[in-house]
This record gives C-alpha cells, structure tokens and sequence, in this order.
C-alpha cells in the first residue's frame, strides 16, 4: 500500500497534499475508524519515505553456508540526516524452524558521509538460529523510528524491512550425526567427586560442562549415562548460561548426575561424546571424556565419627581424666596423713630411747652426772 501510494503521487509536486487528501476521501467513504487510523499510519510512513528522513536496511551474516544451529547475525541499518528522538524498537516474528533473539540492548552508533551529508546511522543486529535445514523466510521486520523534522517537530513512525531468506545445509560430514554444536570454540569438561574404588551406600558425582560460543544454551546437547543395575541414578535439573558481551556470546550447559553404590561389582561407564563443528575452517571435530571404572566392594569400611560423637567422646575422656586425679589427690592425701603420724610416732619412740639411754643405773647418790643437764 506504502509503494503503490508513494509511487502514484512522487510526480506531483504537491504530493503530501494531494495524499493527505486522497488519504481523507478513502477514510469518509470507509466511514471506519480503524480503516482511517491504518491510512494516517500509512500516510506517516510514506511522508518518511518521500522526505528521504529514514533509510532502513537489513542483511545476513553470513549470507550462506550455515549448518542448523549455526548463529546467524541479522543486521538492520537505520539511517537518517537528521537525529533520533527516541528509541528504535524491532518486533521480532515468530518463524517455524528458526529462533530469532535480540540478545543487545543497543544499538551500534555511528555517523557516515553520504552525498557530502551527515547521516546518524544504527545497526542492531539478531540472532537467528535454524533448527533445521533448507530454506525458511523470515518475513519483514517492523521497525519503529522517531526522527526529527525540525528542531521543535519529531515524527515517528514503523517501518518495515525487506523479507529474508535463510538458507542451511548439511554438509556431508554431518550426514548421519544427530546432534553437533555450531561454534568457533567447544570445551568439554568432567569433574568427579568421590572415589571409583568405594563400598556398597557409597556416594559419586559427576559433573559435565559443555562451554561454546556463538551460540546458545538451549542448543547445547544433553549429556546422558547408560544405567547399571549396581548403580542407582538421580540426575539434577542442568545449569544453563548465557552471557553476551559486546556482540560476543557464550553459553554453557552444566549436568551433574549422583550415583549410588547399590551391589557389589564392577561398572563401566563410557565417556560422553560431543560433536563439534567448528564453524573456522567448516569441519566437524569429536571431543571425548574419559570414560569411568567403578569397583564397590561389599565390606562396608568403619563409619567414621561424626562431630557430635567426637565431642562426646572428648567430654567423657575429660571427666574420668578429672575423677582420676581427684581421686589420687583424696588418697595421695590420705596416705600424707598416715606418713605424717608413723613419723610422728618414730620421732616420740625415738626420743624416749634417747633418754633411756641417757639415763645411769647408779643410784642418785653415786651417780654424780645423774642431775647434770646437757
């Protein structure tokens, strides 16, 4: 409608008028209230259009040899010789088999020369991700815009780009793989807490990190472990992130899985596999794990004590220490007191044999040292 409009009037040298006009006769005959809101929107647009205020384009990067699940960059340029007065706002379509997602919050400023004018130029860019091969569209994108027309007037209104077409294939390489990750870089990490050599109730976690960029979590593969009937299994819900920075993304995908020892034996567990392709020279790359050996015995080994039992242990240990040297100190006094009297009785006993000795057979009178004193 914005074409044919612009396209029947652009000769005419009063052509806002004439199509304000025009605009106004279809309003009265439609006697609609809707109808004549969509025209004036439509009127705006063209004013835009024809007064060359706003330039807007759109493009894919790249524009081809994407593989499904490959971040493609939808650029939308906006361009105006004059200024912005507020936000540009783009509403996103909904399109089967892709995932288009406005992961920067703003845009990408900056000023050109064109026809020796100045144009403040924005560039916002999508993510688009295919979830499956072939060719999809994705139809135009509104794009709602505030310029000035003069230093006291703005003029606002939504445009539209032009219709896009995406094309993914599958390379031969792929032929036949289920799942693969589309990213410049892939790392795969397995942590594990506990030992493989453990005893029947016994506890092992195993953590599984998968980190790429340009790309998303939720199109990061799920990591999964055969069961064994010597094992039980409870996995956690995963740990999804994502961070944008600058244009760049990274996301990473973390699944944790606790298994318990339930019977004696031997379980192997073989390690995950991730496909990768490597979207820098277009080739597909395997990254691995180590693959797991788990022995339980049946023996239960001693149950080590816990806090509580530790402390009481070490309070009935304190109490006897202490009765016991109470006790040696009653009976170490006890045994003082009879060693005090036994010497106390020797001394007495010894003090009488030293006068009895002393002391003379002769009678007083002829004894003439029997009264001398020492």
């Amino acid at each position: 409608m914005i074409v044919n409009l612009s396209r029947a009037f652009r000769k005419s040298p009063n052509f806002r008028d004439r199509l304000q006009g025009y605009v106004l006769w279809l309003s009265g005959c439609a006697g609609s209230v809707a109808i004549q809101a969509a025209l004036l929107l439509s009127l705006s647009s063209v004013a835009l259009a024809e007064e060359q205020l706003v330039e807007i384009s759109a493009r894919l990067i790249p524009a081809e040899g994407a593989v499904p699940g490959q971040r493609i960059k939808l650029e939308v340029t906006v361009a105006t010789p004059r200024w912005f007065t507020a936000g540009t706002r783009i509403k996103l379509p909904e399109v089967p088999g892709l995932l288009l997602l406005q992961n920067q919050d703003f845009a990408a400023n900056a000023t050109e020369r064109r026809d020796g004018e100045s144009w403040t130029v924005q560039r916002w860019f999508i993510d688009v991700f295919a979830t499956r091969p072939g060719s999809l569209i994705i139809p135009p994108l509104k794009v709602s815009v505030s310029v000035s027309k003069s230093p006291s007037e703005a003029v606002a209104s939504t445009l539209e780009t032009q219709a896009l077409t995406v094309v993914t294939n599958i390379p031969p390489a792929l032929v036949g793989v289920k799942q693969w990750v589309a990213s410049p870089s892939v790392t795969l990490v397995q942590t594990i807490e506990g030992s493989l050599d453990t005893y029947l109730g016994a506890a092992i976690n195993r953590r599984i990190t998968i980190k790429a960029d340009d790309v998303m979590a939720m199109l990061l593969p799920r990591t999964t472990s055969p069961n064994d009937p010597l094992l039980q299994t409870y996995p956690e819900p995963p740990v999804l992130r994502n961070r944008s920075n600058r244009g760049g993304l990274t996301a990473s995908r973390s699944d944790r899985i606790s298994w318990i020892a339930g019977a004696p034996g031997v379980v192997e567990i073989p390690g995950v596999v991730v496909n990768w392709w490597n979207t820098k020279n277009q080739q597909l790359e395997v990254l691995t794990t180590d693959p797991l050996s788990i022995s339980i015995s049946g023996a239960l080994p001693p149950r080590p004590a816990s806090k509580t039992e530790t402390a009481k242990a070490l309070f009935y240990a304190a109490t006897i220490l202490l009765l016991g040297f109470l006790s040696w100190r009653l009976i170490a006094s006890r045994r003082l007191n009879q060693i005090r009297k036994t010497l106390n009785l020797l001394r007495h006993a010894g003090e009488g044999l030293w006068v009895a000795l002393k002391g003379s057979s002769l009678p007083t009178g002829l004894n003439p040292w029997g009264n001398t004193k020492d």
